[in-house]
């Protein structure tokens, strides 16, 4: 008899294939240009997280792993909500808003090395640094997009 995948490597399996192709091809020196809903996922690039590391002794990669471990299932959550998720390194990334209106955040000038960003395309976009679980960050984004209720935990 053949055994079925277990949930958890369903979830690795799209972590693995479908977040990294999701990502960001535009590099930290071009900026990102966003516009109608989205989750921006933000973080470092490789040159960026190696100066952390040196500078202020942070454990990025565990930082990174965390962040994108947690991204990963919150996107599965907001392709289900039909809401785009994008992955970027870029350090500047520009949100259109309204009628032709646009915030430019610098991600450099936030408080944590990654975050997101939450923009519905019209109101003021809101920026949540520092990485949380899946279940911290569906609540976040569930408020800010008014949705519902938010769902069970992605596993």
């Amino acid at each position: 008899m053949r055994e079925r995948p277990a949930p958890g490597a369903l979830v690795l399996f799209f972590l693995l294939f479908f977040v990294p192709s999701s990502a960001s091809t535009q590099t930290a020196d071009v900026p990102l240009r966003v516009h109608g809903p989205r989750v921006v996922f933000f973080g470092p690039s490789r040159a960026e997280r190696d100066s952390i590391a040196r500078s202020e002794g942070l454990e990025i990669d565990d930082v990174m792993d965390d962040f994108n471990l947690y991204a990963g299932k919150v996107a599965v959550f907001l392709s289900r909500a039909a809401i785009p998720a994008e992955f970027t390194e870029s350090r500047i990334v520009i949100v259109m808003t309204g009628a032709a209106t646009s915030r430019t955040f610098d991600r450099r000038s936030i408080e944590d090395p990654v975050g997101m960003i939450l923009t519905d395309g019209l109101h003021e976009p809101r920026v949540v640094p520092g990485r949380g679980t899946d279940r911290d960050l569906i609540l976040q984004i569930s408020e800010y997009f008014h949705l519902n209720s938010a769902p069970q935990q992605v596993r």
